[in-house]
């Protein structure tokens, strides 16, 4: 074979190596790193970006005119690389009134913007933790005719409990937890597991670019409740593109009261709602008295 084709291929084959290798970053669910990721703290905040690239606002959402919002969980490992990406919401785009809603080009416009925020991250690059791997979540915003924005959630998270010996997975009456008898994996409330009492509640600050358009409803989240009370992580089931990370920032300030299970505090999944109200305009001016 020439050298040229032989030059061709290999390139070729290392193009489809990479693109495998991206594809796997992506996850929908909690990796093996993302597991085992020490909580933010004073002592081990998230280390500062070294560098970053912003995603590209794809052709498939300036075809509708979209807008939406992509989140995610980044774990760094142990040299800051991000090691894994776990997409936290499903992006519903919204487009103006004056755009036909066609299903297709929507769905296809919310791959997009997935896949440009997740080109972004995978090139990301940070100092190395103070103690990895650590997880974190990452926001992007996009809107048509303007930069894609990014908000990084560097709360602290205090760590967790461990569980009481008598409520590892596989004991009697044990609560769910992993076989090797580690931390609980969260349980959705319902049934007998009932809705935690809030105890703390911040509400959201309303975006100005959402308000001058009079962009209101309800945001819907499902929302993971840590032995402690707090919010551990949010991700939005029913969109407004303005206005979900607002919803978001608030519920992470929300605390409740530990929810219990065989006496063991146990993390909790729920759905919680966040509502956009607006004041009605004012009445226009009455005319000049002629």
């Amino acid at each position: 074979m020439p050298v040229k084709r032989i030059t061709l291929f290999c390139a070729a084959l290392a193009l489809a190596v990479v693109a495998g290798l991206a594809a796997q970053d992506v996850r929908n669910d909690p990796g093996p790193l993302e597991k085992r990721a020490n909580p933010i703290t004073p002592e081990n905040p998230v280390p500062r970006r070294t560098s970053s690239v912003a995603p590209a606002y794809p052709a498939e959402a300036s075809a509708v005119n979209g807008s939406a919002i992509v989140s995610f969980r980044v774990t760094l490992d142990e040299a800051g690389r991000v090691a894994e990406i776990r997409q936290t919401n499903n992006p519903v785009v919204a487009v103006p009134a004056t755009t036909p809603r066609n299903p297709a080009a929507l769905a296809s416009a919310a791959d997009a913007l997935s896949r440009s925020a997740v080109a972004a991250l995978q090139r990301w690059t940070y100092d190395a933790p103070a103690k990895g791997p650590i997880t974190f979540g990452v926001t992007f915003s996009f809107r048509p005719g303007a930069e894609p924005t990014m908000t990084q959630d560097t709360a602290l998270r205090p760590p967790p409990p461990p569980p009481p010996p008598g409520a590892r997975a596989g004991g009697a009456g044990a609560a769910p937890g992993n076989a090797a008898g580690g931390p609980f994996q969260p349980v959705r409330v319902g049934g007998n597991i009932r809705q935690p009492t809030q105890v703390r509640r911040v509400n959201p600050v309303y975006p100005a670019e959402a308000e001058a358009a009079r962009v209101q409803g309800v945001v819907i989240l499902e929302a993971v409740i840590g032995v402690d009370g707090r919010v551990d992580n949010a991700r939005v089931l029913r969109s407004i593109p303005l206005l979900d990370q607002a919803a978001i920032d608030a519920v992470q300030q929300w605390e409740y009261t530990p929810t219990l299970l065989n006496g063991a505090p146990v993390p909790v999944i729920m759905t919680v709602t966040v509502q956009f109200t607006l004041a009605p305009p004012p009445p226009p001016p009455p005319p000049p008295p002629q």
